[in-house]
């Protein structure tokens, strides 16, 4: 059960990617996916479900890699950068999830409490948890950790998307492995203790 529900998740992927959450229909996930579109009923009431259930994916793999994050003996930054290099990483190995990730989540606004925007707000929470123990620590000034991270989230939003929406290959590359090392400096550098 498990697997064809993968299947259908990753034909998803594959059809909002191509043409966009509003023009993606079950029909085309269902022949995408090589199953009877009553399969997909089977497992999600609707198109938006799947499109949560993308997302639930998603922040599941961040809540886990944050939560084993607590155990590292890394410093404060260095747990940032390592949770921002994970999610960079996701990206890069695949770039569709990245081309949903920030061109659909407007659709976090609407409507009751969602997996969009668990993943929208649920993000800068962590980073936030981080930014606020590095200021306990001294390795940052102290400074609101709230806007700094929304901030920063807005930043890795805006490096997918020239990433995933500007660049291909090598380029695309090239930007998502520099780039948490590079954002992490930026807020080090900024509001670094002095």
């Amino acid at each position: 059960m498990a697997a064809k529900k993968e299947q259908i998740r990753e034909a998803a992927v594959s059809v909002i990617a191509e043409v966009g959450y509003h023009t993606a229909t079950t029909d085309k996930i269902a022949a995408e996916a090589g199953v009877a579109i009553g399969t997909i009923y089977n497992y999600f009431r609707s198109k938006e479900e799947i499109l949560e259930y993308i997302y639930l994916v998603e922040l599941e793999k961040r809540r886990k890699f944050f939560k084993n994050l607590g155990t590292s003996d890394l410093d404060v930054l260095g747990k940032l950068r390592s949770l921002l290099q994970m999610h960079f990483a996701e990206v890069k190995n695949n770039p569709t999830v990245g081309q949903i990730l920030v061109r659909e989540r407007h659709l976090a606004d609407k409507g009751p409490e969602n997996a969009i925007r668990e993943f929208v707000q649920g993000v800068p929470l962590a980073i936030q948890s981080l930014l606020d123990q590095a200021v306990e620590t001294g390795e940052i000034r102290k400074c609101d950790t709230k806007i700094v991270s929304h901030a920063l989230f807005g930043a890795v939003e805006a490096v997918v998307r020239t990433a995933v929406f500007s660049e291909e290959g090598q380029e695309r590359d090239e930007i998502l492995d520099g780039a948490a090392g590079e954002l992490v400096a930026l807020v080090a550098d900024g509001i670094k203790a002095k």
